[in-house]
């Protein structure tokens, strides 16, 4: 399969209300091939807290028929949300493109 490139922004964050302080991170997605062709775009929702980081796989799974692009990402969107763990805070985000 061709090689995939992702771009993601945060559009809000969410208190959850949960016993862990969990935060719910919506994320705008999108998904392009090698020759920058848009192949798919959406909003996924991501649950982190002070143990973990947790995609929503029913999100990915209602918006893209692929396995193997559903694996890559579920992985890739916790690898971009581990970074900003400490500086996202609950509030909308403005779009940065």
């Amino acid at each position: 399969m061709e090689d995939l490139q992702f771009r993601f922004q945060v559009h809000r964050v969410d208190e959850t209300g949960d016993e862990f302080n969990s935060l719910d991170v919506h994320v705008y997605g999108k998904i392009l091939n090698q020759k920058k062709d848009l192949l798919h775009e959406g909003l996924f929702r991501v649950k982190f807290n002070s143990i973990g980081i947790y995609p929503h796989p029913a999100d990915v799974a209602k918006q893209i028929s692929s396995k193997k692009i559903q694996r890559l990402l579920l992985v890739e969107l916790k690898r971009y949300i581990k970074p900003q763990r400490t500086y996202l805070k609950p509030g909308t985000y403005k779009p940065v493109w």
